[in-house]
């Protein structure tokens, strides 16, 4: 199961993190793989996350896989259902082998810890609706899509090959036909009660928290980048390293890019609005969260 925002964060249970696109997510995989050597369960397996260089079984279908940039990530693809449930067949939720698991599944994710005596902890990095649809737009551009090939941001907001309430859907686990009011209530009582919320909006102070309320500068990892590396590291290089990583990742971050301004009286605009309106309320639900759940971060973070 998902934890609850109630519950006291323990250490011991896996910090999940719900990937939602085009929302800095790419970021925080590179801070939690590259500055903080976490052992992730995340994409690996897909073809541009690097070579293999390193494996160390953990079970029997469990292992530690470190690429040659570094990373240590665990055998499953969490990018797909598909590679959950393989995940949850190794004993994945159970393991604790897992520093963070980072997938778009959230409510696949969740049976991970199902009868295991283990429960996720939910965070994730919230961008409001229309600005990621408009991301995504030009995102779909860039990578050369055939469906948006020769299309206008106007055409495709009025289109069907645009999201609608991606993150209600998600949630509820309804990708497919009309969603409702009542999803909508769904996907709030469950972001509500399970997630940390972070903004876009406020990147580097919302990453501050995560990595307090985690605890990653605490987090002893595999290392195997320079195993033959001549001298010994101290502690207090190793943490300055981690913060310096930190800081620049968050104030450079990763596939960041400037796209024209679109008007909140322009048709595109009012396309995407009627298109995410679920999803719009639920960003400002979780804008309130984010003011709510200041007193868990209360007091001097590490990491400034």
């Amino acid at each position: 199961r998902i934890a609850k925002n109630s519950e006291v964060w323990g250490g011991i249970d896996a910090p999940v993190f719900w990937r939602i696109p085009l929302s800095g997510a790419t970021t925080v995989e590179q801070i939690v793989t590259h500055c903080f050597h976490m052992i992730v369960a995340g994409t690996t397996g897909s073809n541009k996350d690097g070579k293999a260089v390193l494996s160390r079984n953990i079970s029997e279908h469990l292992s530690v896989v470190t690429l040659e940039d570094g990373a240590h990530y665990l055998n499953f693809d969490m990018s797909t259902i598909e590679g959950i449930q393989q995940a949850k067949h190794a004993g994945l939720g159970r393991s604790g082998v897992a520093d963070v698991i980072l997938t778009r599944y959230l409510y696949n994710a969740a049976e991970l810890f199902s009868n295991t005596g283990h429960t996720g902890r939910c965070f994730t990095m919230i961008r409001h609706p229309i600005d990621r649809a408009i991301a995504q737009f030009h995102n779909l551009k860039r990578n050369n899509v055939k469906a948006v090939h020769g299309m206008t941001i106007n055409q495709y907001a009025n289109s069907s090959i645009a999201e609608d309430n991606w993150m209600t859907r998600m949630i509820t686990n309804t990708m497919e036909g009309k969603i409702t009011k009542r999803h909508y209530e769904v996907a709030r009582e469950v972001f509500g009660r399970k997630c940390l919320v972070g903004l876009f909006d406020k990147y580097s102070e919302s990453m501050d928290r995560f990595a307090d309320f985690f605890g990653w500068e605490d987090i002893q990892s595999i290392n195997t980048r320079h195993p033959h590396a001549s001298g010994k590291v101290t502690k207090e290089k190793d943490l300055a390293g981690k913060r310096e990583c930190f800081r620049n990742m968050v104030k450079k971050g990763v596939n960041r890019h400037q796209y024209a301004s679109v008007g909140k009286d322009s048709a595109v605009w009012k396309h995407f609005k009627k298109k995410n309106w679920y999803d719009l309320r639920l960003y400002e639900y979780a804008k309130s969260l984010y003011n709510k759940q200041t007193v868990v971060f209360e007091g001097d973070s590490q990491l400034r």
